[in-house]
Order: C-alpha cells, then sequence, then structure tokens
C-alpha cells in the first residue's frame, strides 16, 4: 500500500494494519488486493465523498473493523507475517 508516512503511525497506532504472510502492508483482515482498494475507498470518504451507501466499502469497512477489534481485544495477533507471529 501506499502509505504517507503519518498515516502509517496512525493506523499502526489503531491495529490498522498488518503485514501478511508474504511481507506485504495490508489492513486487518483484507488480502493486499482488497486493502488497495479500501485505502482508496477511505481516502475518498475522508476527503468529502460520502461511501456509505457504497456496498464495496462497506463490506470492507466491516470485515477490516470485525478483524481490528479481535485484535483489540487480545483475541488475535496483530502481525501474522513478521517472524515469530
Amino acid at each position: 500500500m501506499d502509505l504517507t508516512a503519518a498515516e502509517e503511525e496512525f493506523l499502526r497506532g489503531m491495529r490498522a494494519i498488518t503485514l501478511d504472510g508474504e511481507g506485504r502492508q495490508v489492513f486487518v483482515g483484507l488480502s493486499a488486493e482488497e486493502s488497495v482498494a479500501f485505502l482508496d475507498l477511505t481516502r475518498r470518504n475522508e476527503a468529502g465523498e460520502d461511501m456509505s451507501a457504497d456496498p464495496r466499502y462497506q463490506a470492507l469497512h466491516e470485515r477490516h473493523e470485525a478483524a481490528r477489534q479481535r485484535i483489540v481485544n487480545g483475541e488475535a495477533p496483530l502481525d501474522h507475517g513478521r517472524p515469530g507471529n
């Protein structure tokens, strides 16, 4: 994913991004391809384009947020792609 340093720092702090099995940075709960699409949709939403009615955005957001909550609650590890995890 093409994240700015500020985005990466924020998303790491929120337990929103991780490394997949191939070492690629992804949104938790999403594949690399889905993460790229979700990042685009999220940026559009944050820029003022209401994505709440977009079914793709909603599906990706729900999967991502469910996975993120499992991490926050200590029910799942954050980095599957890092050695030792």
